[in-house]
């Protein structure tokens, strides 16, 4: 069992740890090719697009993956909804931007960017049975083939000088590739059937789920586009870049983590002491992680913007700092949501998730104008210091997860990073050093005085961690 999972972590990070560097080549060389506003225009078409893709699939994928069984009629009728609501959608969307705009160029970018979503449908029914048998090698596969094609080619549309495109067409190759590395690995022949009675146990499991789903997705692409209508696309791209630089550890390690968790928790969902444990595990380690290196993004944000992405980018780097701050305090409950998806309690939460994702996009609306970029990024913080708490309540109702449970998950990982983000702040600007060299020092001085801090908080912290994959 431990080295299973062993082995299933490893596949989980290996196609994170490239998706972050294959990333990372893209966004740099897009940070160079395109101005602020192509980079911004592109964005926003296809965060229109992405939340449409993944309100859908929550509602397939999270109930499919806890089913006790998963038969032949659950994959043929997530499969053919799916792609009958994706080919409507692109209709729908197709004949939307023909009455919202009258630029062709950009009737056209939407209307292919729209096709993403039936890509993305598609592959859900082969994602839940991967994940069900824990054939994390093959989604690992299928997400890396799809960045390196879909990288390759935006890079190059990029180059060749069309702008907004090379986004557009990255994301629509990356799905493309993805279905058909999915579709070639498992060659069954799904069945044109439609059960009404387990469409509507999926929708009845699934609406839930994809509300909050839609939560946490409108506030991420609803953001860019309300600072589109808002502030112009210059802004978006401004802002988009602080804000990936922060999505690329946290997207990618997240999701990772996700995909792990969920089916993890499902299993102990009727032992609330043992799903307790495995969440307080979990956040613990993940923290350790995740934790300094956000706080490390913000206290090093000069040297990141300026010297990987250049001049043109300086104003990202206060947007850049408070969004790493809200990602650290994110980091304190992430597995909330996945743990109520598991004990099937996402209701608990739904009118909290609902109510400050509204309240983000109001001040995104009413301050967009006013303070461009650093709007959306005050924005999601406030969100965060609001939401959190409430994930707490939520969970300590559904399973008897409370207060001291958070604290003694996360107390440490805060601690340590608040000291090594001490070290960096007043150690650095001694050393007399520039450009690489100083993020260089900077991050090396950070990492030792966590590694410190951390150790002297909790000695025995290798012992402890290398029991989740014995234990529990």
């Amino acid at each position: 069992m431990a080295n299973h999972r062993l082995v299933t972590l490893i596949w989980i990070f290996t196609e994170k740890i490239g998706l972050i560097f294959l990333s990372m080549i893209t966004f740099i060389a897009y940070a160079r090719l395109l101005s602020p506003a192509e980079l911004g225009l592109g964005t926003v078409i296809i965060a229109i697009v992405e939340v449409i893709g993944i309100i859908y699939s929550s509602v397939l994928e999270d109930p499919l993956v806890r089913l006790e069984h998963l038969e032949d009629q659950h994959i043929c009728t997530a499969f053919w909804c799916a792609v009958i609501v994706s080919l409507m959608s692109v209709v729908v969307i197709t004949f939307a931007v023909m009455l919202y705009t009258t630029d062709p160029m950009l009737r056209w970018m939407t209307a292919v960017a729209s096709v993403k979503i039936l890509f993305t449908m598609m592959a859900r029914v082969y994602v839940v049975q991967m994940r069900r048998s824990g054939n994390f090698k093959m989604l690992a596969s299928r997400t890396l083939m799809g960045k390196v094609f879909g990288g390759v080619a935006g890079i190059a549309v990029a180059l060749w000088g069309f702008g907004a495109w090379a986004v557009i067409t990255q994301a629509l190759i990356m799905e493309f590739v993805s279905i058909v590395v999915l579709m070639l690995s498992d060659r069954r022949r799904i069945a044109f059937y439609i059960d009404g009675a387990v469409l509507r146990a999926l929708l009845t499991a699934g609406i839930p789920v994809a509300i909050n789903v839609l939560s946490s997705q409108t506030l991420q692409r609803g953001v860019n586009v309300l600072l589109g209508i808002t502030a112009g696309t210059n802004a978006v791209g401004i802002f988009n870049i602080a804000m990936r630089i922060i999505d690329l550890p946290r997207t990618a390690l997240y999701n990772g983590l996700m995909s792990y968790a969920l089916p993890a928790f499902a299993r102990r969902s009727a032992d609330p002491s043992r799903l307790i444990g495995i969440i307080c595990d979990s956040t613990a380690i993940s923290g350790f992680v995740l934790t300094p290196i956000f706080v490390g993004i913000a206290v090093t944000a000069d040297d990141i913007i300026l010297l990987i992405f250049g001049t043109k980018w300086a104003e990202a780097i206060p947007m850049l700092q408070v969004l790493a701050c809200a990602a650290a305090l994110g980091n304190t409950a992430m597995y909330a949501t996945t743990a109520l998806v598991a004990v099937n309690c996402t209701r608990l939460t739904l009118k909290a998730e609902v109510a400050t994702t509204l309240l983000a996009l109001a001040l995104v609306y009413g301050l967009g104008h006013l303070y461009g970029g650093m709007a959306a990024a005050l924005a999601l913080l406030a969100r965060m210091v609001l939401i959190t708490p409430l994930q707490i309540r939520g969970l300590n109702t559904a399973i008897g997860y409370d207060w001291r449970s958070f604290f003694e998950s996360n107390y440490r990982s805060v601690i340590a990073s608040l000291f090594m983000a001490a070290a960096v702040v007043f150690v650095s600007p001694q050393l007399g050093l520039q450009g690489y060299w100083h993020l260089a020092c900077s991050i090396g001085i950070g990492t030792a005085t966590y590694a410190l801090a951390y150790s002297a908080l909790h000695p025995q912290w290798p012992q402890e961690f290398k029991l989740v994959f014995t234990a529990r």
